[in-house]
């Protein structure tokens, strides 16, 4: 006779038996990689070029500054268990070391393998994922490393990143088509964000308000500002959604120029994939040069 506590064993056993028998092979190879990125344009590549094959997660909210950010305990806890952390570097997201020691990931991917670099004062421009062509790029650095976490899904991620690329080739040829022929080509922008975007697509960055970023320029420096925003001819302000208008408003009106608003993070609505935010900084762009100024 069996007892009822072997009773209620065996039949706990015999579910788990049956649960085990249910997943096939095929399903636990279904099953995604955890892997985690800094900020939302790596982590849209990411998510793009891994499928099915990764399981991503964003480190930094849509809405907030990357130069600002402060890792939370809930952030690391959100990050147990990845394998890898998708960065930028030079300075962008310096805060994902001390939150990958704390989440116990050992592998930090700096994604700029095969991207042209610019410098500004000597030091490098870390904003390089904003230009199809580089967003191509990191996209083969992601592959590589996904392949390399998952490699009997390797036929699965090259079709995703084929695929992608594919996507990001049309995506460059209509910003290039948004900003032909505008009226002004130069710019002026809030921070020292779209250096790589304006060298990709023909546009010149000639004044940028702040020297560094969420930092609030001196009373010199805006001065400074405002002489080149006149001797350029610059017609066109951008500030971004991460940041106030406040300090701008009153500049672009006495300076007679149009404000408008370019995003280098997306991951908010209109722009919750990369491909959407290159099409709408392109389109913010084009309508502001074609705006009468105020």
């Amino acid at each position: 006779m069996i007892r009822p506590r072997a009773r209620r064993r065996l039949l706990l056993a015999s579910v788990v038996a049956a649960l085990l028998a249910s997943v096939s092979p095929a399903d636990a190879r279904a099953e995604g990689v955890k892997v985690a990125a800094t900020i939302f344009p790596l982590y849209d590549i990411t998510r793009q070029v891994g499928g099915p094959v990764a399981d991503v997660v964003l480190v930094l909210p849509p809405g907030a500054s990357p130069h600002t950010f402060e890792p939370t305990p809930a952030g690391v806890r959100a990050l147990a268990g990845a394998r890898a952390l998708f960065v930028v570097g030079y300075g962008l997201d310096t805060w994902a070391a001390r939150l990958a020691r704390g989440a116990g990931i050992s592998r930090l991917i700096q994604v700029d393998t095969g991207i042209a670099l610019r410098r500004v004062d000597g030091a490098v421009d870390p904003h390089y994922w904003l230009s199809a062509r580089n967003a191509s790029a990191i996209a083969g650095v992601v592959a590589a490393e996904l392949e390399r976490l998952a490699p009997g899904r390797r036929q699965e991620i090259q079709r995703s990143l084929a695929a992608y690329r594919a996507r990001l080739d049309t995506a460059d040829a209509q910003v290039r088509e948004l900003l032909a022929d505008l009226p002004s080509r130069r710019i002026a922008t809030v921070h020292e964000a779209f250096g790589y975007f304006a060298d990709a697509y023909g546009l010149e960055v000639a004044a940028v308000f702040e020297p560094y970023p969420g930092l609030e320029p001196s009373p010199r420096f805006v001065v400074e500002f405002q002489k080149t925003i006149r001797a350029s001819g610059i017609r066109l302000l951008f500030t971004e959604p991460q940041l106030s208008l406040e300090a701008l408003r009153p500049i672009a009106r006495d300076l007679g120029v149009t404000l408008a608003v370019l995003d280098p993070l997306g991951g908010l609505p209109g722009r919750e994939d990369f491909i959407e935010l290159l099409l709408f900084d392109a389109r913010a762009i084009a309508t502001a040069a074609r705006r009468p100024t105020p």
